[in-house]
């Protein structure tokens, strides 16, 4: 036996690490992306309300939203207020579990605030709801307590608001929570699966949303003209474009997501990677609006961004750079940005809502402003009581 033949075949068979392809981006993304609105000197109003309709049209939804299905399945005494389970038919007639907290000195006769909590995305398809409001399921809780941990000092927020007063709606989107969870690949799946049926998985979870905020409203405990939105991250995004469609609701609060198209749609951003994509873009939108653009669609309604100077997922500069855009159009309709638009930036914070975060938006929550009127050169902001 030629046992250097026997070497040089065994070096042969030693494996060779695959040349990692160069990233690629086509050319001809850049040839055909558009142009998005710029601001218009006159006529706000009339552009918003174009707009409005062509986001709307963006969701690939043309039937008119069905009457929602509710029941009442149990409630807890958790102190200070009511914990409540139901179930819920959106948009489908499937059930969906939802859960109400309502403080005990909110009744019809004295109806309080709500808000409605839109959860993050993560990549963590096991909670939805529950990063919000502690689980009843007690095998989840060290999972729900670790994503507060992680991401909110340690709290869950809804139950922080209803002890403040609020009464207070969570849901899991489609995929999380009760509603899955799915595994990360299968986000593409599900989203294939939408278009082929002329639908888009973005578009049912917006219009989910109004549904929710719909019921929320329905609520005879709740205030008329006192709904707020508030989402993290994912979330964020969903309580902006839900602002801007919404009748029901009358304030918003988006924490850890904001920005341009033009920042989020390069080689390396947000858009542009990781399959979270599919819960945000709706087809043909950014044809006609940049972010800041649908974040205008909600004006006058009071609108608080709160982002963190080292977040990753969004470059400074779009945010401070879409903000100024924003403004821009806030003004247009004759609202004082300094009151009726804020946004709070922590130069040394990341992609969270801490203590310190909060502790803000429960101030801006407390004296939450009550819309102006488009159009009105000497609109004015007041403040309604808790």
């Amino acid at each position: 036996m030629n046992l250097g033949l026997i070497g040089v075949l065994g070096f042969a068979t030693v494996p060779i690490a695959a040349e990692q392809p160069a990233p690629f981006w086509p050319t001809e993304l850049e040839a055909l992306t558009p142009q998005t609105s710029k601001n218009q000197k006159n006529d706000f109003s009339q552009w918003q309300q174009q707009q409005r309709q062509q986001l709307r049209q963006s969701y690939l939804w043309p039937e008119p939203l069905p009457q929602i299905k509710a029941e009442r399945l149990s409630q807890s005494d958790q102190g200070t207020y009511w914990r409540e389970h139901w179930q819920l038919q959106l948009l489908t007639p499937v059930w969906q579990q939802v859960w109400l907290l309502i403080p005990k000195t909110a009744t019809p006769a004295q109806p309080k605030p709500a808000i409605l909590l839109l959860h993050d995305h993560g990549a963590e398809f096991r909670l939805g709801k529950d990063k919000w409001i502690r689980p009843l399921d007690q095998t989840k809780l060290p999972l729900a307590q670790q994503w507060a941990d992680k991401y909110f000092s340690g709290n869950f927020v809804g139950e922080q608001l209803a002890a403040q007063g609020f009464v207070v709606l969570a849901a899991d989107t489609l995929g999380f929570g009760d509603r899955g969870p799915i595994a990360y690949a299968q986000q593409q799946q599900l989203a294939a699966n939408f278009l082929a049926r002329g639908r888009s998985l973005a578009g049912f979870a917006a219009l989910e949303d109004q549904q929710l905020a719909a019921f929320l409203a329905a609520q005879p405990v709740v205030k008329k003209g006192q709904i707020s939105a508030l989402g993290f991250s994912m979330g964020a995004y969903r309580v902006w474009q839900l602002a801007a469609l919404s009748e029901h609701i009358n304030a918003a609060v988006g924490i850890g997501w904001f920005n341009q198209f033009a920042k989020l749609t390069v080689a390396d951003g947000n858009f542009s990677k990781g399959q979270s994509s599919f819960y945000l873009l709706h087809p043909g939108v950014m044809a006609q609006l940049d972010l800041p653009d649908i974040a205008a669609l909600a004006a006058p309604k009071p609108l608080l961004l709160v982002m963190g100077g080292k977040d990753p997922l969004m470059p400074t500069a779009g945010v401070q750079q879409g903000f100024a855009k924003l403004q821009q159009w806030y003004r247009q309709c004759s609202v004082d940005a300094a009151t009726g638009l804020q946004l709070k930036f922590w130069p040394d914070k990341g992609h969270q809502f801490d203590a310190q975060m909060q502790q803000q938006v429960w101030q801006w929550l407390q004296r939450q402003p009550v819309a102006a009127i488009c159009d009105q050169p000497t609109a004015t902001i007041k403040h309604a009581k808790n």
